[in-house]
């Protein structure tokens, strides 16, 4: 699905990401774990064709998107959930949803059925439709960026710290949405997170990256035993 290849991105003289490579196959969540500061922001974005790499190739789906325009990218079925939700607080949750498919020129009636099938996976997002997106917790806004981003009938969902700022308890909830959308959807899903453990054991393969190096990859299973990833990332 998707496939890059000793990736290097500047800001100015300063090196965000330094001959980063990594795949992620078909209907598999890939997990990214690492520090703040260690890159994992500038990869995704670099991914969207924010950022220009200096060198290396991003290829998706058998094609180069290296550079490509974002909206372009976009076309192409990549859908990035940006850290901090980012949703619109004055519209209403139903409002919102649809922004995901405003670029797919739905019918009324395909966009009713598109939005009945993400509501099924977010039931608690039915019952709000009408609020507005700002009256929601940290969670349901949480989920309502992913929901929104679903619309958008994504081949590739890309989330940025979908964990941040959220109670443990609400933290589950939102993991086990991900997990549903990657398994009843078949949507591969690349899982950027500070936390190393939720993320751990909802992917099937996982990336440590550092100061914008892969310092480490493999099974997630098999990751979780290692010793310096439990003293560095999961307080063992």
């Amino acid at each position: 699905m998707l496939e890059i290849s000793n990736l290097n991105v500047f800001y100015g003289e300063v090196q965000a990401l330094n001959d980063v490579s990594l795949t992620v196959g078909d209907d598999e969540i890939v997990s990214i774990i690492g520090a703040n500061g260690a890159g994992k922001s500038s990869l995704m974005t670099t991914i969207m064709g924010d950022n220009r790499p200096k060198s290396g190739q991003i290829i998706y789906n058998g094609k180069d998107i290296t550079g490509m325009h974002t909206h372009k990218i976009v076309e192409e079925g990549i859908v990035y959930v940006p850290e901090g939700r980012r949703i619109f607080y004055e519209l209403t949750v139903q409002e919102n949803i649809e922004m995901g498919a405003y670029s797919r020129k739905l019918s009324s009636r395909q966009l009713k059925d598109e939005m009945d099938g993400v509501l099924d996976i977010f039931p608690r997002l039915r019952e709000r439709l009408t609020q507005a997106g700002g009256t929601l917790s940290g969670g349901e806004q949480q989920m309502l960026a992913i929901a929104r981003g679903l619309m958008s009938n994504p081949r590739l969902l890309m989330l940025d710290e979908p964990s941040l700022g959220l109670a443990p308890i609400i933290v589950d909830e939102v993991f086990e949405v991900i997990q549903s959308v990657n398994s009843q959807r078949k949507i591969p899903v690349i899982l950027v997170e500070q936390n190393a453990f939720m993320a751990l054991n909802t992917s099937r393969r996982t990336y440590i990256l550092e100061l914008g190096h892969i310092t480490a990859s493999g099974y997630s299973r098999e990751l979780q035993q290692s010793d310096e990833v439990k003293k560095s990332y999961l307080g063992g």
